[in-house]
């Protein structure tokens, strides 16, 4: 089976990540799955965007956690600095809008960031993450990533039905399978600079999916299909697609 092309942040190459213009041109290009981030704003939101602060990819500054949802939505997600006034219009979303357009559409992976996680289980982002989920009608289509152990942890105990994920960016082996285990995990997703032999084939006998992130180039999609990957995350979801139906 050919891995699935995850949509990061949506068709991030061509559209501001994270916003509903991303989202849309992902389905657009025929991805079946899309990653997104969340962060909780101050007064209790969930928000989607990738960094901790809109410094980056608004026309505003400041820390997500300490800014108000009337805030943060005045401000422009239009990735000004890459893509100019192109995409003024568009707002930080709410999680509850992307689950909205991806409903029916797509499979969706939510990215918990560490820097929303709080020592507030009832109340904070895994809690009010999964309460969205639920309130969707999505915890069937939703997985629940992170690097955030303690997160996925809270995952595990808060909505075990839900599918859950856990990232890794330089673990060994051991550790990798140390951490599925512990949060009862049947999907890891290192970062592809860890992917090898050994992982491939010590997941594979654990019955633990394997993906990676971020591949872009069609030529390396397909020298990394040796590791028989379950999903692959791009930026360019629609050129790894086509590559896909072109190399099978």
């Amino acid at each position: 089976m050919p891995p699935l092309v995850i949509a990061h942040r949506g068709d991030s190459a061509h559209r501001p990540e994270n916003t509903l213009a991303s989202f849309m041109s992902a389905l657009e290009v025929g991805a079946e799955l899309v990653e997104l981030d969340v962060h909780v704003t101050r007064d209790g939101h969930v928000v989607v965007i990738h960094d901790p602060t809109v410094d980056r990819t608004t026309n505003g500054a400041g820390h997500v956690l300490e800014m108000a949802l009337a805030e943060v939505r005045a401000l422009s997600a239009g990735f000004p600095s890459r893509f100019g006034d192109a995409y003024a219009g568009e707002r930080v979303p709410l999680l509850a809008e992307v689950l909205g357009l991806l409903k029916g559409r797509a499979r969706v992976m939510i990215e918990m960031k560490h820097e929303s996680v709080t020592d507030d289980a009832a109340g904070g982002l895994e809690a009010r993450t999964i309460a969205e989920v639920r309130r969707a009608g999505m915890t069937s289509e939703v997985a629940l990533i992170s690097f955030d152990r303690r997160a996925l942890l809270r995952c595990r105990e808060l909505a075990p039905e839900m599918a859950r994920g856990h990232l890794f960016y330089r673990a060994t082996v051991d550790e990798v399978l140390a951490g599925a285990r512990e949060i009862g995990s049947g999907l890891v997703m290192p970062e592809k600079g860890m992917l090898g032999e050994e992982l491939r084939d010590r997941t594979r006998e654990a019955g633990i999916r394997l993906a990676t992130w971020v591949v872009d180039d069609p030529a390396e999609l397909l020298a990394l299909r040796r590791f028989d990957l379950y999903g692959i995350g791009s930026n360019r979801p629609g050129a790894l697609i086509e590559a896909l139906q072109e190399g099978s």
